[in-house]
């Protein structure tokens, strides 16, 4: 079922998120998956902390698949993202993803020397950085510091392998998950020619603009639903459901 937003409420809505005092310091948040083959779980732990004096990030995600999703997804996925928090969003400095026991693929973003570095089987990559570019484990989060996009958007966004420009439209949407109807922003990539990989983003915008659902094409072709079962905050002063 459509859902949309008024105009006022979305005003109010971007100027609570950008502002991140009232954010707890760790969000735990549990996922339901599924495929076309399969079953399995994730688990993604969102940390904010003051270094310096400026608010740094960290994001830990760890996804296992069951039956016969676990021949796409073997072992478990462990993905981590870390970097600073700005007046724009995120700005990740370090991503790696780990598979198995395969050794873990490194993405850094040198915003210095505006390059991003790829590190994978022993080898390097290097390519120009887009002003604003994400990791696929930040881009979900990016809107809890960023003002919510009204109705298109465009990202520059990596994952371990190469980086990509994505258009999205955006659209409101009431979801039911297994924690209850949800108002939501829904970030819907617009495919190219040829592009056979779909991604569409739901972020709850009464909790925190966190994401709530995820449904992507791997890159085998199946479509892979990440759904939120279970959402957990962690204040300064104790844990608070």
């Amino acid at each position: 079922m459509k859902f949309l937003l008024p105009t006022i409420l979305l005003l109010s809505l971007a100027a609570r998120i950008v502002c991140a005092g009232d954010l707890p310091a760790r969000i735990d948040i549990e996922y339901a998956l599924k495929g076309s083959i399969g079953k399995g779980k994730a688990y993604e732990t969102f940390l904010i902390q003051n270094e310096n004096g400026s608010p740094h990030y960290t994001i830990d995600s760890q996804i296992s698949a069951s039956g016969f999703l676990s021949l796409i997804k073997p072992g478990n996925i462990l993905r981590h993202s870390q970097g600073t928090v700005n007046q724009h969003g995120l700005q990740p400095s370090n991503f790696t993803d780990q598979r198995g026991d395969k050794p873990a693929r490194v993405v850094e973003f040198d915003w210095d020397k505006q390059r991003i570095v790829y590190r994978r089987k022993g080898r390097e990559m290097v390519a120009a950085l887009p002003a604003g570019t994400l990791d696929e484990l930040s881009l979900p989060y990016h809107f809890m510091f960023a003002p919510p996009p009204s109705q298109t958007l465009t990202i520059h966004e990596t994952d371990y392998r190469n980086l990509r420009t994505t258009h999205y439209t955006v659209s409101q949407e009431m979801l039911d998950t297994p924690i209850g109807t949800l108002a939501t922003i829904v970030l819907t990539k617009q495919q190219e020619q040829n592009d056979p990989f779909k991604k569409k983003i739901w972020l709850a915008t009464d909790h925190h603009l966190l994401p709530v659902r995820i449904v992507a094409t791997e890159k085998n072709g199946l479509e892979v639903d990440q759904t939120v079962k279970k959402i957990n905050y962690v204040h300064d002063d104790g844990p608070a459901q």
